[in-house]
C-alpha cells in the first residue's frame, strides 16, 4: 500500500510541476509579440525615415514647379510633394533637372519619386511604377492670336511644331507624322524656350499640355498665344516612384486621395492655375 501512496505522490508531482513549466511558456508567449511590435522598422518607409529626408526629383514646369525671384522651387507639385513629406514626417528634398533626366534619376535610385507634371503613360509603366491620377489635362495645340491659318488640327499639315524634348508633346507629334501628316519637328529643352520661339514667330504652332498653357498664359498675359480649342490627346497627371517599390506608391495615393478628399488639391488649383 505505501509503495501505491508513493507512487500516486510521484505522478502528481510529475503532473504539478509540468503544469507549472506549461505556464511559464504561456506567459513568455505575448512578451514575444510585444517585442515584435516595438521592432525597428523596416522596408523604403524606414530607409527614407532613416536618412531624414525624402528626395523628389523634378522639373521646370509652369505652374508646376519653377523658382521665384529668390530661387525657392514653388508650384502645384511643390505643394502635393511636401504634403507626401509631411505624411512621412520627414523634410523633402527637391532635384530639379531636365525633364528626361527625371527617369533615369529615378531608376539609379536618385531619387525616391519623381513629381514633374508627368503624364501616366503605359510606356513609362514598364520602367517605373505610376502613382493614381492627381491632376486630368491633356496636350492641346498652341498658336500665335493674330494667326488666323490655324484654327483647328486639320489646319496643321505643313506647320513646323514646337515641342518638349522627351515629353508626351514629342510623342504625339512624332506618332502624327507616322501616320503622314506634314510636321517639321523642333524639339526643345524646357517650354519656354519654344513658347517663346513661337511668339517671335520662328515656329508656326506648338503642342503643349493644356494646363501648363494656362499658367504660362496667366504668368505672360502679353505673350500673344491661345489655346485652340481643348485638348486633342487627354492625360492625367501621375508621381513616379521606383519599379516595384509599392509602399512609396501607397503612400502617394493615399496622400492624393487626401488631397483631393479634404479639398485642398481644388485650393491648390485655384492658387496656382486661376
Amino acid at each position: 500500500m505505501r509503495t501505491k501512496a508513493t507512487g500516486q505522490i510521484i505522478m502528481a508531482a510529475i503532473l504539478l510541476l509540468t503544469m507549472v513549466l506549461s505556464g511559464c511558456g504561456a506567459d513568455k508567449k505575448p512578451e514575444s509579440v510585444e517585442a515584435g511590435a516595438g521592432a525597428q522598422e523596416t522596408g523604403r518607409i524606414a530607409e527614407i525615415k532613416k536618412r531624414g529626408k525624402l528626395i523628389i526629383a523634378t522639373g521646370n514646369y509652369y505652374p508646376f514647379e519653377f523658382r521665384d525671384p529668390d530661387n525657392k522651387l514653388i508650384g502645384y507639385d511643390i505643394d502635393l510633394g511636401n504634403k507626401i513629406g509631411e505624411k512621412l514626417g520627414v523634410p523633402v528634398e527637391w532635384v530639379d533637372m531636365q525633364f528626361t533626366a527625371l527617369i533615369p534619376t529615378l531608376q539609379n535610385k536618385q531619387a525616391d519619386m519623381v513629381i514633374a507634371g508627368m503624364y501616366i503613360t503605359d510606356e513609362r509603366k514598364k520602367v517605373i511604377d505610376m502613382s493614381d491620377s492627381y491632376l486630368a489635362t491633356g496636350v492641346s495645340l498652341v498658336k500665335r492670336a493674330d494667326d488666323d491659318s490655324v484654327n483647328s488640327m486639320d489646319d496643321i499639315e505643313g506647320k513646323t511644331v514646337g515641342v518638349k524634348a522627351g515629353g508626351t508633346s514629342e510623342k504625339v507629334a512624332n506618332d502624327l507624322v507616322a501616320k503622314g501628316t506634314k510636321l517639321t519637328i523642333k524639339a526643345y529643352k524646357d517650354n519656354p524656350e519654344y513658347l517663346l520661339d513661337l511668339s517671335l514667330g520662328r515656329l508656326d504652332i506648338g503642342f503643349n499640355d493644356y494646363l501648363n498653357q494656362l499658367g504660362y498664359n496667366k504668368q505672360n498675359p502679353d505673350n500673344k498665344l491661345v489655346l485652340v480649342g481643348e485638348p486633342f490627346v487627354h492625360a492625367d497627371l501621375g508621381i513616379g516612384v521606383q519599379k516595384g517599390d509599392s509602399e512609396l506608391l501607397a503612400v502617394a495615393n493615399e496622400v492624393i486621395k487626401e488631397f483631393k478628399d479634404s479639398g485642398a488639391a481644388e485650393e491648390t488649383f485655384n492658387k496656382w492655375l486661376k
